[in-house]
């Protein structure tokens, strides 16, 4: 048997280590280029027909309820807030949590195929029922704008606050979403300590702040658009139950209101989360001529099960299991048909309500 002298074998040992060691660093940095999808958005050109909605997301939880969303083939998903829980000032680790979700696999594959736009609600702005006393509301904005993939040039990260707006469609069909940030400007509210009540009613302060009113009235005058959606993350027309609302601030859901009957804008319809539980409710003026309709759909992880609230403006019944929303739009030639389902996380429907508008 012929002996290798020692030098040349610790050559090959040498080698043998290193083309050993380049090939775990390959596979380590294949493994770091993983490309993730990102969120994107329909042109504005496109006719919506079916735009679904939910809120109310535990990124710890199960996720596998995207693929049914997705099997309902919706032309948009508008998040209405809680996109996350993440009670924090910690923004590396808010940051973290927002990656955990987005890289889920189910969310992965339905963002991959449905356009996404949203705002956020109380547990994904970094504090339970936060408003402008958060200190690190900035750096919480950009960590959601980063989320969504908002373009850098985008008009929403230029000024405080996450509201925005978009518009679809042409001609007289046209759908226009105000996405109402009900956080970052919200002023603070006392606890209740006598009544049922989480809060005393805050009878002078604001829920938007009067940047956000301006730009709000200014959308509403000039929207051309045959259906207006507004999205909030708390309820705007509940005024029953206990927890926290639009109706903490009494003068503003008076201004809100006045505003769509004095500038009258078509077809007007409201998304609200929030509350895990999903209801439907009504409000009329002009002296019973003309409604609102609020949507609310909440959570798609977890539910208030057990739910027995008073709701002096819903139609039919509360639902109290887990759940997500559509509005479903017909445009005829004179009239639009805009038909609201609640279903439950597995696909089936729950609630149905529909709206005949004119252009």
């Amino acid at each position: 048997m012929k002996k290798i002298p020692l030098s040349i074998l610790i050559l090959i040992i040498a080698f043998s280590f290193h083309s050993c060691k380049n090939t775990i660093v390959n596979k380590m940095e294949k493994k770091e280029e993983v490309k993730y999808l990102k969120h994107f958005v329909p042109d504005s050109s496109q006719v919506l027909e079916k735009i679904a909605f939910g809120s109310c997301s535990n990124q710890a939880l199960d996720q596998s309820y995207w693929d049914v969303i997705a099997s309902k083939n919706p032309d948009l998903w508008i998040w209405m807030g809680d996109i996350i829980y993440s009670d924090t000032e910690d923004m590396q680790e808010h940051k973290k949590q927002y990656d955990k979700f987005k890289h889920n696999r189910y969310y992965q594959k339905f963002i991959g195929r449905v356009p996404v736009i949203g705002v956020w609600d109380d547990h994904d702005y970094g504090v339970n029922d936060g408003g402008a006393g958060y200190p690190k509301k900035e750096e919480s904005k950009e960590e959601l704008m980063d989320f969504l993939d908002i373009p850098a040039n985008a008009s929403v990260r230029k000024h405080e606050g996450a509201y925005n707006s978009y518009e679809f469609g042409q001609g007289h069909r046209k759908v226009k979403i105000y996405l109402l940030d009900n956080r970052y400007f919200k002023d603070k509210l006392e606890p209740d300590t006598v009544t049922v009540n989480r809060y005393i009613k805050n009878l002078t302060g604001s829920i938007l702040g009067e940047q956000q009113w301006n730009w709000l009235e200014n959308e509403i005058k000039n929207s051309d658009a045959s259906i207006n959606l507004f999205v909030s993350g708390i309820q705007i027309i509940p005024d029953d139950q206990p927890f926290e609302k639009w109706g903490d601030f009494p003068n503003e859901r008076t201004r809100f209101l006045k505003l769509l009957e004095r500038y009258k804008p078509k077809n007007p319809v409201i998304l609200s989360g929030d509350r895990h539980l999903a209801e439907i409710s009504e409000y009329t003026y002009l002296d019973f001529s003309a409604q609102v309709t609020e949507v609310t759909s909440s959570g798609l992880t977890h539910s208030y099960e057990g739910a027995d609230e008073k709701n002096a403006y819903r139609l039919g019944e509360l639902y109290d299991g887990k759940n997500f929303g559509m509005l479903k739009i017909t445009w005829g030639g004179s009239k639009v048909l805009m038909t609201i389902f609640i279903y439950d996380i597995g696909g089936k429907q729950i609630i149905e309500h529909g709206i005949i508008g004119d252009y």
